[in-house]
């Protein structure tokens, strides 16, 4: 009978079922998530407030059975299983600000419900790890799994909450009167170069000015193609009276006064040229830090299990077994160097000439090829540890992404429809994870688990080009060049 004790999946599920129904009946009587009422200090006191809850509802979970079960794995499991069809649908589904309940799931009430739920128990199993940490617990696993949940919560709490804090501007340069003139009597732009403007087209006065000394323009052999565009600069600080001579090329911002300027766009003119407008962006992300320091925690985790996993098999493995994880890895490993060099890398496009690009894509193909290892494995049961190290390279292939870009667009995480599948494959694979520790567990239930993991995966690696949703929307269906 459903909450008699001890509590299994189908309260977990009621609770994340009950959780949704709430969110409809936000939905339905407040309307969607309004993310600018979160601006500080409102930002600071829900944060305060949402530590506060996780450590009293761990100090009381002894006393009351509910909290004691929601830090396990049987509470976890549902809710990931709940934030990856929610996310499903946010991929299936073209997003758009303000619009419907399924075209905007950032202000959808359930979605965002289910993901602050996720986050709450992930707050729960970080302190019954850290307590474990202080009773000197010496699993080196341990360590690996909290620096991995501390980073993830730590990323996803601060830039959920910091979101309202970041602005993004954009500022249209040229070096030339006549067109400045020009796009001022249009009313279309604002020449002074301390504005800049917000997604409405708001002008915002900056602790900063820019002048556009030069803007470099330089295209493939095809004469059109651009190989790069860059801005040279000289940047006015009004805080400390200096200036500062930069050049701004795409994955190389300017970094002054907490601000980071980016080479955003540019627009040709009929007049030559020396007469480009480039459109540079402007973001302030006061936030940033902690979400570095959450995402550094991510890899550091990452590495740290595939070391263990790694020493952990060789130690127990026979002669044949050695051979057989070398031919595992030079198989990985060749498979994503043939798919890497698929690309005509001799011609990308600015935002792909990136030391991230050859790391993002090779990590990220090698663990691919090492889930579909893991799926025909399966049946002999020896997935584990591979789906362990493969999980790891994914969210290191994942992160690595995010700090790409960062310095190529200003954002560490903007859902797009790749992203978005990214998330839903990395969380698909963790309910596999999780299911796979606790100690009753079905096995034919957890190869199907690995199985339509793969499925996902498939829809993140290439189905993704398919996709309606993706259409015109993703920065990820650039031209490759291959």
């Amino acid at each position: 009978m459903v909450f008699n004790k001890p509590w299994t999946f189908k309260e977990g599920f009621l609770i994340g079922g009950g959780l949704i129904l709430a969110g409809l009946a936000l939905q339905l009587s407040v309307g969607p998530v309004v993310w600018n009422v979160f601006a500080w200090p409102v930002n600071g006191i829900v944060l305060a407030a949402f530590l506060g809850l996780i450590a009293l509802i761990y100090l009381f979970r002894k006393k009351v059975y509910a909290f004691q079960f929601l830090g396990t794995n049987r509470a976890a499991i549902p809710a990931i299983a709940y934030g990856v069809v929610l996310t499903i649908i946010m991929g299936l589904t073209r997003q758009q600000e303000g619009g419907t309940w399924l075209n905007d799931m950032l202000s959808f009430w359930p979605f965002v419900l289910v993901y602050v739920y996720i986050d709450f128990i992930l707050g729960l199993v970080i302190l019954r790890q850290i307590r474990k940490v202080v009773a000197n617990a010496s699993r080196s696993t341990l360590y690996s799994s909290l620096l991995s949940h501390l980073g993830f919560f730590l990323a996803l709490t601060t830039a959920t909450l910091g979101n309202a804090d970041m602005q993004r501007l954009q500022m249209w340069t040229t070096n030339n009167p006549d067109i400045a003139n020009l796009m001022a009597r249009a009313e279309a732009f604002h020449q002074q170069e301390r504005f800049a403007m917000d997604e409405s087209g708001n002008l915002h006065e900056l602790p900063l000015a820019i002048e556009l000394k030069r803007f470099i323009m330089e295209t493939y052999d095809d004469g059109t193609t651009p190989r790069r565009y860059a801005s040279e600069v000289m940047i006015y600080s009004k805080s400390s009276s200096q200036q500062y001579a930069a050049t701004i090329d795409v994955n190389k911002p300017a970094d002054i006064d907490g601000w980071k300027i980016y080479q955003k766009d540019y627009r040709q003119t009929e007049m030559g040229d020396d007469c480009q407008i480039s459109i540079l962006e402007l973001v302030s992300d006061p936030w940033l830090p902690w979400v570095y320091a959450g995402i550094y925690m991510m890899l550091a985790g990452a590495v740290l299990m595939t070391l263990i996993v790694l020493i952990k098999r060789l130690k127990k493995a026979t002669k044949k077994a050695l051979w057989g994880y070398f031919a595992l890895f030079v198989f990985a490993s060749l498979f994503a160097y043939f798919f890497f060099n698929s690309y005509n890398t001799k011609t990308l496009m600015p935002a792909l000439q990136s030391p991230w690009f050859a790391p993002h894509v090779f990590v990220y193909i090698f663990a691919y090829s090492l889930l579909g290892v893991a799926v025909i494995i399966a049946w002999w049961k020896l997935a584990d540890d591979l789906v362990h190290v493969s999980l790891a390279f994914l969210t290191i292939g994942m992160l690595f992404g995010a700090l790409w870009a960062k310095e190529v667009w200003g954002h560490y995480w903007s859902w797009d429809p790749k992203e978005t599948w990214a998330a839903i494959t990395w969380l698909s694979y963790l309910v596999f994870i999780h299911y796979r520790q606790l100690p009753r567990h079905r096995e034919r239930l957890a190869l199907w688990v690995l199985v339509i993991s793969f499925v996902l995966l498939q829809m993140c690696w290439w189905g993704i080009n398919y996709l309606p949703s993706a259409q015109g929307m993703s920065v990820h269906t650039y031209n490759m060049g291959n």
